[in-house]
């Protein structure tokens, strides 16, 4: 994609736009903007992450990657404000361990005009101030939207 992303739109448990500055930088890849947003994340840089968010981004899950729900195996699809969803979140993962990470293992991009669908295979692992790291490895999918 040659023009810079302004705003992506999500699906799959998250979205993200990346915060432009056209006149400094080369425009990023869908790629790009994923793992950026993902490191933002990883580095307790909520704000910088926050701003890569389109405005009114949702979170749709297909699937927990957790496996919170009541019935195991049922899974429902639940959307909420992705922003909102990650200023609730953050503070509490990042108050309660020691490091949290979020790592693009793999990307599948597929860009047609001025949307791009990008897949990813995400490995998260928290180490908790008290007990033992975990590992969870899951897909997310973003759905994007370039704008001039």
């Amino acid at each position: 994609m040659s023009s810079t992303l302004k705003r992506l739109l999500p699906i799959l448990l998250a979205i993200v736009t990346l915060a432009a500055d056209a006149a400094s930088a080369p425009p990023l890849s869908p790629e790009e903007v994923v793992r950026a947003f993902n490191a933002a994340l990883s580095e307790r840089r909520l704000d910088a992450a926050l701003a890569l968010l389109a405005q009114g981004a949702v979170n749709f899950n297909l699937e927990s990657a957790h496996g919170f729900t009541s019935t195991p195996g049922a899974t429902s699809p639940l959307t909420s404000d992705l922003a909102a969803h990650w200023r609730t979140v953050a503070p509490v993962l990042y108050a309660t361990n020691r490091r949290y990470s979020r790592e693009v293992d793999a990307a599948s991009i597929h860009a047609d005009g001025s949307l791009a669908v990008v897949w990813t295979r995400l490995r998260t692992r928290a180490e908790p101030l008290r007990g033992g790291p975990t590992l969870l490895v899951f897909a997310e999918t973003y759905v994007m939207h370039r704008e001039a």
